[in-house]
Parts: C-alpha cells; structure tokens; sequence
C-alpha cells in the first residue's frame, strides 16, 4: 500500500520532464524523510508527522513548477510592462484604422444608409480591441511559458535613460490622442463617402456636393495629409511632450492643409453649387457658404498652430531642476 509520501511524490513528478524526475524524486525524498524524521524525534506520531510535512510542502504541482522552472502565470513580472507598452501602442495604432478601413467598405455596399457603416464600424474596432488583446497575450503567455526571459529576446534593459519626463500639463493624453485620431478617421470617411455617395440626400436621393473633379487630385492629397496628421498624433503621444521640432511639424502640416484649400475656395473649386437648386435657399447663398467654410479653415489653422508653439513654449519653462548643471558642494 502506497504512503501518503509516495502518492505526493507521483503526483509532484508526473509534471516533470522525464529526463529530471530521478534526481528530484531522491532530493524530494529525502527532504520529506528527513523532516518526518525531526518532527518524530520531537514527539509527533509518524502518521500526523508525515502530514503536516507534505501540508508544509503544499501543493505538489506548484512544487513542481518550481522545480521545473515553469512558471504558474500567463504574463510573470519580466515580461509584463513589454506587454502591456505594446498593447497599448498596438491599440492605439490600429484599431482606429480598422474602424476607417470598415465604414469605407461598408459605404461602398452600402453607400445610402450611413448609420448601418458607421455602427458596424464601431463594432469592427471593439471586435479588432479585443483580438488585439487575446493574441497578443497568447504570444507573450507561450513565451512566458517556454521560460524565455527578456535578454533571450534581445530587449534592451532598463536604465535611468529610459525614465520619461515629469508629467507636465501641457502633455498629450490618451483621451486627446484618441479622440483626435478617431476624428480625422471620422472626415476622412465622410470625403470617401462623397465618393462613393454623398454627403447630402434630398428625398432618398444622393446630391454632389463637391466637386467632381477633386478626386483627380486633391481630395486623395488631402487623405493623404489626415493620415499623415494621425501618425503624427500617435507619434507625439508616445514621445509624451510637445517640442518645438513637434511644433513646427504641427505647423508644416496645418499650412499643407490650409493654403490649398483656402486657394481653392477663392477660385471656387470645392463645392458643385447645383445642389442649391434642389433647396429653397437665396441664390446669394454659395458666397455665406464659402465665406463661412474658408474662416473656419483658416482660424482652426491658426489656432492649431499657436496651441503647438505654446504647449512647446511651456514645456519649455518647466523643464526640470535635475537638467540644470549641479551646483558644487563644498
């Protein structure tokens, strides 16, 4: 009949490759026996003293995990932080494109129902967040796993270098980075979908609100341009902090974007004005209409502009004490 010892020795073993079993069954044998032995020479009976031994041990497949090395957790400590850093990057980059990328493809099936494109677009990116999530935790689970540390992936350690800058408010948060990428996916659809559709519909009828002839160019330079912005977005969220490098990008940008089309609102190439003739709207109206469209362009630039050179100028002023030469003790 089996004791107590051997049962927990089958069941600490048969976890263990095979080749490692002889030498950690004598170890863990002898550890037992030489316990039970102390606690019967201290007066326990054998029988209560082989129990509270193996009780002491715990459970036998935990021991065998730290016998083997193996670890008893998907995501351990060492490679924790570089999962959650790459998450988090990953999230932020793709899943707004997969949100633009679905209600292009679903304005082009279905180019008159615009809240069927943009509700299934919202759940694209909630289902690409959540595969995100669960292959990318996988990956690192299975190399947790295999017992590959950091230095075996050839990821740069830890120094004081890597220490980000101190919080500062003019600093670009998540909030502000997504809802500004989600934004421009959200115009960049709405210039897509005046091409496969329109931006306005009068009695279930698409109307042309823009010109047609955009498209053989600057319609496709200003996308261009918004995904550039994007980038830029995530780019600046990652490094944390407005420079004045960043401020100037901000401003090459907001200029690319402003002078061609403040050009071609003056020499009236953006809007196809025949849809005034399908409303009850002041023939006078095309001129507001501009006008209006041209100064909203122009003080969103503007102020885009400032904002980048006055968050770089305060970050600028707050730049820590510990940058400052040291002052020699006597």
């Amino acid at each position: 009949m089996s004791t107590l010892t051997d049962r927990y020795v089958f069941t600490a073993l048969r976890s263990i490759p095979e080749g490692q079993r002889g030498d950690i069954e004598r170890e863990l044998r002898g550890s037992i026996t030489d316990d039970v032995e102390a606690r019967v020479e201290g007066g326990q009976a054998p029988a209560d003293a082989e129990t509270a031994v193996l009780t002491e041990l715990g459970d036998p497949a935990r021991l065998a995990a730290q016998y083997s090395g193996r670890p008893l957790y998907l995501i351990g400590p060492d490679l924790f932080l570089d999962w959650w850093r790459l998450l988090k990057t990953l999230a932020i980059i793709i899943t707004p494109f997969s949100f633009v990328g679905s209600v292009v493809v679903r304005m082009a099936l279905e180019p008159g129902d615009p809240a069927v494109a943009f509700g299934a677009a919202i759940g694209t990116a909630i289902n690409v967040l959540v595969h995100l999530g669960f292959w990318v935790t996988l990956i690192f689970a299975i190399i947790q796993f295999n017992g590959t540390r950091r230095k075996d992936l050839g990821l740069q350690p830890w120094s004081p270098a890597m220490l980000p800058q101190i919080p500062r408010k003019s600093q670009v948060s998540l909030g502000d980075t997504i809802t500004t990428v989600v934004f421009i996916a959200f115009f960049i659809g709405l210039l897509l979908w005046q091409r496969i559709g329109s931006l306005l519909y009068l009695n279930g009828e698409p109307v042309l609100v823009l010109q047609e002839g955009l498209w053989s160019f600057w319609l496709p330079y200003v996308i261009v341009l918004l995904v550039i912005e994007a980038g830029f977005t995530v780019v600046l969220y990652l490094t944390g902090r407005w420079t004045y490098a960043f401020a100037a990008v901000n401003t090459i940008l907001a200029l690319a974007f402003m002078v061609p089309v403040l050009w071609l609102l003056a020499t009236d190439q953006v809007f196809d004005w025949t849809f005034l003739t399908n409303m009850d709207w002041e023939p006078d109206a095309s001129t507001w209409i501009a006008g209006i469209t041209a100064a909203a362009v122009l003080l969103i630039s503007v102020w885009d502009i400032g904002d980048g050179f006055r968050k770089a100028a305060k970050v600028s002023r707050q730049t820590p004490a510990a940058s400052m030469p040291a002052v020699p003790s006597n």
